[in-house]
């Protein structure tokens, strides 16, 4: 199962909204406050895994559960949003129906709930599919949590050789890794590294936050292994995936990403403000579109503000992005040219 499209008919900032997602990997780029982070959760959302899904007893390597969780996506107000005043459609290939969500009240909260709609049957408001959604928490340094629990045993023989060789590839690292801890505090579960030089204590948030996203990965791929019949793919979701990490190894992830959405099933989908990850993505995108066959496999939506609302653009390039971000830039590094030119002509 692979999500095709999505029509926002309303959703704050959005209305009106239709755009494609890639059937491997979709890149989320715009200016701050173009409600990136919002369109990552609206896309996710919608997907749980059921009671009666076997896969549902299973857990994640990387914390939390394949239930898409509703406080990593949104902050919802009680002033601005109402019930009724959200509503989106999810398009599927396989021939499977159109599913349309709509904001319903909570009982006994001001809050509103997300819900298919007409629909108000226990069970009927999600569909059934794994689902990860990598959230901002995933950066707080491990220095700043209060307690820590470590465990030498979370991986397989396998996996661990794996992960080491993904970490050094990823972060172009010559150093030989001697071993992996997965460390789980109240924030995050994410796998730390040690060698000759230092230990997990010492890693950067770079190795930190490229630890929980690798976990992900094996956490679909022990699914796919464990559930041949019932696995029929997945979502993952990463909010500011090119954080704490430098451009070489952004791109390197990115190519890591390709290889296990098409050999996994799964749909990659990521915010990003990187231009080094945009061009990639750029390159990628040409680089699919020359096949019939691989045309839908790389999309990037570029969100920019209009009036007062937000637009969600296709088919823009790299160059677009570019000018659009740097005019941005250059605009205010000419107001503070003019503020420092003015502050120096009064002194």
């Amino acid at each position: 199962m692979k999500i095709t499209h999505i029509h926002i008919e309303r959703f704050r900032g959005f209305q009106n909204e239709d755009f494609e997602v890639g059937s491997l990997l979709t890149a989320i780029a715009g200016q701050n406050g173009t409600q990136k982070s919002t369109l990552l959760g609206i896309i996710t959302q919608t997907f749980t895994l059921k009671t009666e899904d076997s896969m549902r007893v299973e857990k994640p390597l990387c914390g939390g559960s394949y239930i898409s969780a509703f406080k990593d996506k949104f902050r919802l107000s009680p002033t601005f949003d109402k019930p009724k005043g959200h509503e989106w459609t999810i398009s599927f290939d396989a021939g499977m129906d159109d599913f349309t969500v709509e904001s319903i009240k909570r009982t006994g909260d001001p809050n509103v709930r997300f819900w298919k709609k007409g629909a108000r049957q226990e069970g009927d408001g999600y569909i059934s599919f794994p689902t990860i959604f990598l959230s901002l928490k995933r950066l707080v340094p491990v220095a700043e949590e209060a307690k820590i629990i470590t465990d030498d045993t979370l991986l397989t023989q396998e996996e661990l050789n794996e992960f080491k060789q993904l970490h050094n590839k990823i972060l172009i690292a010559q150093t030989p890794i001697s071993s992996a801890t997965t460390i789980t505090s109240k924030n995050k579960q994410s796998i730390g590294v040690s060698t000759e030089l230092y230990d997990w204590n010492q890693n950067s948030m770079g190795q930190d936050n490229l630890g929980k996203i690798i976990l992900a990965l094996f956490s679909f791929k022990r699914l796919h292994d464990k559930y041949p019949r019932q696995y029929k793919g997945g979502i993952l979701a990463i909010d500011e995936m090119d954080a704490t990490m430098y451009p070489a190894s952004q791109v390197e992830l990115l190519k890591v990403l390709r290889k296990y959405a098409s050999k996994l099933n799964l749909q990659i989908l990521f915010t990003t403000h990187s231009m080094s990850l945009l061009k990639a993505m750029d390159d990628l995108v040409q680089e699919v579109t020359k096949k019939e066959e691989t045309a839908n496999q790389a999309k990037i939506l570029y969100l920019k503000k209009v009036d007062d609302k937000i637009a969600i653009k296709q088919g823009v390039n790299f160059k677009g992005i570019q000018l659009d971000l740097n005019v941005v830039a250059a605009r205010k590094t000419e107001l503070q040219h003019i503020r420092k030119t003015r502050k120096i002509s009064y002194l």
